[in-house]
């Protein structure tokens, strides 16, 4: 029985030849047809029945694209149909849907499934309907279905990491070699559909992560007896980590997804920015500030510093260069009004001291030094930046306090204090230079560090022009580092 099958199955395989051709019909495709189109065929009858069709498409001048010739309309129609179910069968059921977040797992897996087997059977059937001239409707087939159900995982309630799997999915499906879509303008749309939901996704996460960041930081991140390094720093890290991530893994959708997510992540630094500024700016009106708690100060500093670096690096050649300005902008203005509340926090100290230093005898002017050094103990060993800074001030600070008192007092006052005004006054500015030069580290921590600071400079000025601390410091960076040459030159 078996054999006799066997027999009888290729039989109906049989090619005929010129004499025979009208045992090859339209009937007779159908049912070929149908038995290749089954999971179940095997390799022979898949060769058989290219065969058979091709013969079958030569009898009615059908070519591959279709451009020439036809098959019987009624048996077009019933190809096509058969073709159809096929696919519509295959496809897998559409995983349930789950909570919002909960649904990566199943996404992907379906997903996956999915593609797996879309490639097989068209690498299975190509052979046998390319020559038939109905390959074409078999994967606009796949992409029509395909675009139904990506389409209602499209309509679910997805996370931003869900949404992004089925965006990437697609690209990679309907822009590979293997399944061509013939309707561009549906693979545009939805594209397009898929890229504003995952923008817009992506928005509320970024927007509610910074407003995290900010609400933490006003619970705890203001109080100096507890500002450590990470405490510092946290601030500008999580921002900028929050926006880096985001923008990286735009990138693996391409460069316009990723030029997209910039400026969102400008947009949303803006908003950040303003609203960090405006909390910091009624802190500061409403908190009286001293050398004891200058360290909030500094970390204001280094915070605007950092985040203005982030606006530019984050930005794109199509960014609106309004954000990032305004963006810059408002942290210098900021920045600005922390290190004038520095200064007069080191001229307040430096008066202080100085002011007895000029009028007693026996004043150790070691006590000013030791209250700078105290300031710049406060800030972490990774703020090399920020320090250089802050003891820029310090040494214009001190210079223009001991300069003033210089002056005002006369010499012969000097000479009951000190003796020999003249010694004493040298050893002073030694005394200053040694000690500014050990607070700024070792020489190749300081060039590091100005390079580092330097590189930063070049990216903001590219586009943007600088505030006049800024200035101040980049100049006070190079001047320290040729002082520290000079002094290790004489030595």
């Amino acid at each position: 029985m078996h054999l006799a099958g066997e027999q009888e199955s290729t039989a109906d395989l049989r090619i005929a030849s010129d004499s025979e051709d009208e045992e090859v019909n339209g009937e007779k495709a159908f049912e070929i047809l149908r038995k290749i189109l089954s999971e179940h065929s095997n390799p022979e009858d898949l060769d058989k029945a290219a065969e058979v069709l091709k013969r079958w498409s030569k009898l009615n001048d059908v070519t591959i694209d279709k451009k020439e010739g036809s098959f019987p309309q009624n048996w077009l129609c019933e190809y096509l149909q058969e073709i159809d179910q096929l696919v519509e069968n295959l496809i897998p059921t559409l995983p349930v849907e789950g909570a919002h977040g909960s649904q990566l797992e199943h996404l992907q897996d379906f997903l996956k499934n999915t593609q797996s087997k879309i490639c097989y059977e068209v690498l299975r059937l190509t052979p046998v309907l390319e020559d038939a001239g109905l390959l074409v409707h078999l994967t606009d087939s796949y992409s029509r279905h395909l675009f139904t159900k990506l389409d209602l995982l499209l309509n679910r309630d997805l996370s931003v990491k869900e949404t992004f799997c089925l965006l990437l999915w697609g690209k990679d499906v309907f822009f590979s070699s293997k399944l061509t879509v013939y309707d561009p303008l549906r693979l545009t749309g939805w594209i397009e559909k898929a890229k504003l939901k995952l923008l817009t996704h992506l928005q509320n996460d970024i927007s509610r992560t910074l407003e995290n960041i900010l609400h933490y930081d006003e619970q705890h991140g203001h109080n100096e007896d507890s500002m450590n390094e990470e405490t510092f720093i946290r601030v500008h890290m999580d921002v900028i980590q929050c926006l880096n991530h985001v923008i990286l893994d735009a990138k693996k959708g391409g460069l316009t997804l990723m030029h997209a997510v910039q400026i969102l992540c400008s947009e949303e630094l803006r908003g950040f920015a303003q609203k960090y500024v405006d909390t910091e700016n009624k802190r500061l009106k409403k908190q009286n500030f001293t050398e004891k708690n200058s360290v909030y100060l500094f970390r204001i500093i280094n915070t605007c510093m950092q985040l203005r670096c982030c606006a530019t690096q984050i930005s794109s050649e199509k960014n609106n260069s309004d954000d990032v300005s305004s963006t810059i902008s408002m942290l210098q203005k900021l920045e600005d009004n922390a290190l004038s509340i520095v200064q007069k926090i080191m001229e307040s100290l430096a008066q202080d001291n100085l002011g007895s230093y000029f009028k007693k005898k026996n004043v150790d002017i070691d006590i000013l030094m030791e209250a700078i050094h105290e300031q710049c103990s406060s800030l972490p060993e990774t703020a090399l930046e920020i320090k250089m800074i802050i003891v820029k001030i310090a040494y214009d600070c001190v210079s223009k306090v001991y300069l003033e008192c210089l002056l005002k007092t006369k010499y012969r006052k000097l000479e009951k204090l000190w003796e020999n005004a003249e010694e004493k006054i040298n050893e002073d500015v030694q005394r200053f230079h040694e000690t500014f030069s050990e607070l700024l580290g070792t020489r190749e921590e300081l060039i590091k560090c100005v390079k580092e600071s330097k590189q930063r400079r070049e990216s903001i000025r590219h586009t943007h022009k600088q505030s006049a601390a800024w200035r101040r410091a980049s100049d006070a960076c190079d001047g320290q580092t040729r002082d520290y040459d000079e002094k290790k030159r004489h030595a």
